[in-house]
């Protein structure tokens, strides 16, 4: 199995990098958008990988973290979960916070994510709801109800994630919040 590689950028586009690694072989690496937007052309990159070998195809999936590795592979542990659902549940926001969402039940965070429905987001839940470790969750209640909220108006999670620290903490009326992030999105 290849757990992880090293090299150059050599391409990418909106959820993968192409990496050249020294030995001058180049690997399509599947990732998320923050790792895609993290690196730019000819930028040195190192990632842990996951090998997935199916029937007609080898695809591999990087991450910048053990954590993000560990999680993705509880995610395609879960029955109607694939590689590419469990890349979007990771777009959806940081492995602190999609933990969160699971210890809070909140199913309609991972509806949100294209190709999980109702049935697999609460499937995904109660799956892993045991099996993560909850202690280090530290997203804001608050925080969780303006995502879910500009969520379910069709707003891109990690859209969405990008602009959460913008909004000034002296706003206390969600609604407000609301506004405030809309306007933000608009831009």
């Amino acid at each position: 199995m290849i757990a992880s590689i090293s090299g150059t950028v050599q391409s990418k586009g909106l959820d993968w990098l192409l990496i050249a690694t020294s030995s001058g072989v180049g690997y399509k690496v599947s990732t998320t958008h923050a790792v895609v937007a993290d690196y730019s052309i000819n930028a040195p990159v190192s990632l842990l990988t996951y090998l997935v070998v199916r029937e007609d195809q080898m695809s591999l999936y990087g991450f910048l973290t053990e954590a993000e590795l560990n999680f993705f592979t509880q995610l395609i542990g879960v029955s109607g979960v694939g590689p590419r659902s469990a890349l979007g549940v990771l777009n959806a926001g940081k492995v602190e916070e999609l933990r969160s969402a699971i210890a809070g039940g909140e199913v309609a965070i991972f509806t949100t994510i294209s190709g999980i429905g109702k049935k697999t987001a609460e499937r995904i839940i109660v799956e892993l709801k045991g099996k993560l470790d909850f202690n280090d969750t530290k997203f804001a209640g608050d925080a969780r109800d303006l995502l879910t909220a500009l969520t379910s108006l069709g707003y891109n999670a990690y859209e969405v994630k990008q602009i959460l620290s913008d909004i000034p903490k002296d706003l206390s009326d969600t609604e407000d919040r609301i506004k405030y992030a809309l306007k933000l999105l608009g831009k």
